[in-house]
């Protein structure tokens, strides 16, 4: 008995998933990312993401999207230094500047509305999980030997969740390749001191 309920209940999703013409796909791209914060010495970072969705489609205007995305992002970090920085007349005066680099776990959910032919409007919320960061020195102007060096940060004295809404356009460039646009920003204030900003763009197949 329960294997004929079983049976009967995926019956029922297949159907329904081929009447509304629900659809997986892949997608990749790139981002670029930042910390907003008070301070003016984070500036925005070129990483990327991969991974899939599934279009769940309402009506035939209107669908639902939830993704499964691993992505890179980030901020850069630029700190002018002198001879006030720290008191000595001897100091080499330039720009230390790295990359911080954040591997992410997101969980984008988006509505979806076809604008015109082939244009859609999405807007949705988003959820995040930090899976490891670190830190890239890429200039150092007093020891150029510390370029290239990596530091790692520890998780647990890390907020590793986040929240926050996205918005952007998706285009059909066939009926299977798409172009998606998409700025998300955070809602929470990370570490007590930055939330994220970041805008994506990138290529969808739908299989």
């Amino acid at each position: 008995m329960k294997k004929a309920n079983l049976l009967i209940v995926l019956l029922i999703g297949i159907t329904a998933s081929a009447q509304f013409d629900n659809t997986f796909g892949i997608k990749a791209g790139a981002n670029y990312s930042k910390y907003t914060t008070d301070y003016d010495t984070y500036k925005r970072k070129i990483g990327y993401y991969v991974g899939g969705f599934f279009n769940i489609r309402i009506s035939e205007k209107t669908s639902i999207r939830p993704e499964l995305l691993l992505a890179n992002q980030g901020t850069k970090t630029s700190i002018e230094i002198n001879n006030d920085f720290n008191g000595s007349p001897n100091i080499v005066e330039g720009e230390i500047v790295s990359n911080i680099n954040q591997l992410v776990i997101l969980l984008p959910v988006n509505f979806r509305v076809e604008l015109i032919d082939r244009l859609h409007l999405e807007l949705g919320m988003q959820a995040g999980y930090l899976v490891k960061i670190q830190e890239v020195l890429k200039k150092v102007p007093y020891d150029p030997s510390l370029e290239g060096e990596k530091n790692k940060y520890p998780l647990s004295e890390l907020d590793r969740f986040d929240f926050g809404l996205n918005g952007g356009l998706g285009f059909d460039l066939t009926d299977r390749l798409e172009l998606n646009a998409r700025y998300g920003l955070g809602l929470i204030e990370l570490n007590n001191f930055y939330k994220t900003s970041v805008i994506s763009l990138g290529l969808g197949f739908k299989i």
